[in-house]
């Protein structure tokens, strides 16, 4: 790399010669990691020309650093940094910053938490996701190849609040030939992930104070979207293998308005329950008499292992109740951040200026690739593909667990989705076996991450994103957890 840009500011001490003040600058620029090692520098006349001095006093000072072992001048090639520098720079410290700082000079609120980190080679099964190595990349590419040659000055300009025309028509004929139902593309929108859906239903169409039923346990980036983001309150329902109680949604209803329903459907998260027809035809005449807006997460209802597919609320819902959420990512993989959003046809020019106003629009370039994948039967494709891999890495996850820890937790063993819901049995600390599986490398989720309330000794763990190897070595790393609490 060539430094064609340098900027070298000279010290002002009248006592130091203008060929010292140069080196200085130089040596200063290398200490601050502007000049890294194997950097070319601009010759010798364009710094003359750029600090205003004479060609023969750049030169000396390039001199002199080399002979200090900063420099390196190859024959025919130029002047470069040293690759290897003089000892002295690994104890130099750079007294000031000569721009930016590493603090931040104003007070920031406190519901600001970083990001967390975890260390290399650490397994993050804490939830299901797609394995993005068995995503169809190569054919991914040649769509996006082929939407820029063919359409690119047209994806490029100013686009449809409602995301790309193409993906919306493709998508209406997937979700209807899928699920039985008639969908038109104008009831659908194109979303930055799931959680883009979320955050404009819950700005749009809700209030501040609101209320929002939400199934526990449940899906606690919902909840943080809602609660912290949109500032809804939230009430739980419980849930049972069936899904969602309505019996206890109606209790709920009876006693305080609320505008919001939250539930999974097909497959619950975090424990993978499948809602049966009979209690989604009672939520939807219960959202119906109190004027309730359900909102459906189609988490990873996608993948089912047995003959029998459960349908969405969405195939139910006569009366427009239902705001159906699906995601690409979900079924491809996480880095992609696509998703969409099927809902009542009265709300389409509503959900557009909204859409407009947020500013928050997708790729149209890669939303074109994703409909020319869905076009050419490549998402079907992946989908057969994918669901046997994932049914065969949940068993094995299954096996391994009953094998090594069968002594300490039951296992949950779903028809479909991307992860387990584990029971701890008594006498084990849930919450510090997770700490510890965590300090062994093994990221997981505590059990007061999933509910509201007083938790349950249980946790999710997901297989789909680990081949069979990386999830015997996620069993062992648990298996070791619980020796080092039970040892401590």
């Amino acid at each position: 790399m060539r430094a064609r840009d340098l900027l070298l500011t000279l010290d002002d001490s009248p006592e130091l010669s203008l060929g010292q003040r140069i080196v200085n600058a130089l040596h200063r620029a290398i200490l601050e990691g502007r000049l890294t090692p194997g950097t070319a520098l601009p010759g010798s006349r364009v710094l003359a020309d750029r600090l205003g001095v004479h060609r023969q006093t750049v030169v000396s000072a390039l001199q002199d650093l080399e002979a200090q072992g900063w420099l390196v001048t190859l024959p025919n090639r130029g002047t470069f940094v040293a690759e290897e520098l003089p000892s002295q720079a690994k104890r130099s410290r750079v007294a000031e910053p000569t721009q930016g700082s590493t603090s931040v000079g104003f007070d920031l609120p406190s519901l600001l938490q970083p990001v967390s980190t975890h260390p290399s080679g650490a397994l993050l099964l804490a939830d299901g996701a797609a394995d993005p190595r068995l995503a169809p990349a190569v054919e991914l590419s040649r769509g996006y190849q082929r939407a820029m040659l063919r359409h690119g000055s047209k994806l490029l300009q100013d686009r449809d609040p409602l995301g790309t025309p193409l993906l919306r028509e493709t998508l209406a004929a997937w979700i209807s030939e899928r699920h039985g139902i008639r969908v038109e593309p104008e009831r659908i929108l194109i979303t930055r992930g799931s959680r883009g859906a979320l955050n404009l239903v819950a700005h749009s169409l809700f209030r501040p104070n609101d209320l929002a039923a939400v199934e526990n346990p449940g899906n606690r980036g919902a909840w943080d979207i809602f609660q912290r983001d949109a500032r809804l309150g939230l009430r739980p329902v419980p849930i049972d293998q069936e899904g969602m109680d309505p019996i206890a949604l109606e209790e709920l209803l009876t006693r305080e308005r609320i505008r919001l329903l939250f539930l999974m459907a097909r497959r619950q998260f975090p424990t993978g329950a499948s809602l049966s027809r009979k209690r989604g035809a009672a939520i939807l005449s219960l959202a119906q008499k109190y004027r309730l807006a359900v909102v459906e997460d189609d988490y990873d209802g996608e993948f089912t292992y047995t003959d029998q597919r459960p349908e969405p609320l969405l195939a139910q819902d006569t009366t427009g109740q239902v705001l159906h959420i699906g995601s690409l990512s979900r079924l491809l993989a996480p880095g992609l951040r696509l998703g969409y959003m099927v809902f009542p046809a009265a709300l389409s020019p509503i959900l557009a200026r909204v859409r407009r106003n947020l500013d928050e629009h997708g790729d149209p370039v890669l939303e074109w690739a994703l409909a020319d994948l869905i076009r050419d039967g490549e998402l079907a494709r992946h989908l057969r593909k994918t669901r046997k891999i994932y049914m065969s890495r949940r068993d094995h996850l299954v096996a391994l667990l009953r094998d090594r820890l069968g002594d300490h937790l039951d296992v949950d063993v779903p028809e479909g989705g991307m992860g387990l819901w584990i029971h701890v049995r008594p006498g084990i600390d849930p919450d510090a076996w997770i700490r510890s599986a965590r300090a062994h490398g093994l990221v997981l989720n505590s059990p007061s991450h999933f509910f509201l309330g007083t938790p349950e000794p249980a946790f999710r763990m997901g297989f789909a994103q680990a081949n069979e190897g990386e999830l015997q070595d996620a069993v062992e790393r648990l298996a070791r957890a619980l020796t080092a609490i039970q040892g401590s």
